[in-house]
């Protein structure tokens, strides 16, 4: 599982690194590829608890990049200009991929607390179950003895039903087995 996080100090955490970044980046030449370090504050909001916020924190982030290669120092060449634009792919490949990873986090987590509450209602029955030869009544471990339609109803989620087998029924009626049909 992930580890919490608040969201404010994180919020406020990217907002005092975007400033501190954007003010770099304003004072770096404009063919420096300074905008590369936006795709960090991308990756530092994957400890959001939201995932649009990677998706917010990458749309104000290239904001940025665009708003610190227009006032950067310098004249933009094809060079200040591709740098720019290689940091702005970067920067949405990240996001992209975190947002992705956020969403399976997401759904690995969901699907984890599902199997947990399955797992919370399955009852079985393991181990060796001492039975009565005579009566079929089974020992609970705590000295008494309980008919074993009872234990099994107690110990799984068995519900019990009665009927008679066919050998039972012609012991117990052998005079209604002679005359009736065989029941399988």
């Amino acid at each position: 599982m992930s580890a919490k996080i608040d969201f404010r100090l994180l919020a406020g955490g990217i907002a005092v690194l975007a400033g501190g970044i954007f003010a770099i980046d304003l004072l770096t030449p404009v063919g420096v590829a300074i905008g590369v370090l936006y795709t960090t504050l991308v990756l530092l909001s994957m400890w959001s608890p939201h995932r649009w916020f990677i998706l917010l924190i990458a749309a104000v982030v290239s904001v940025l990049a665009e708003v610190g290669f227009f006032l950067s120092p310098g004249d933009p060449n094809w060079m200040a200009v591709s740098n720019r634009l290689l940091s702005l792919f970067t920067i949405w490949v990240a996001a992209i991929l975190s947002y992705l990873h956020k969403r399976d986090q997401e759904e690995r987590e969901r699907l984890i607390l599902e199997l947990q509450d399955s797992l919370d209602h399955i009852k079985t029955l393991r181990g060796l179950l001492p039975v009565c030869v005579s009566c079929k009544k089974v020992h609970n471990g705590q000295g008494y003895w309980k008919s074993l339609d009872v234990y099994i109803a107690e110990h799984s989620e068995a519900q019990i039903t009665h009927g008679i087998c066919p050998d039972c029924f012609t012991h117990y009626y052998p005079k209604t087995a002679e005359t009736s049909v065989p029941v399988k």
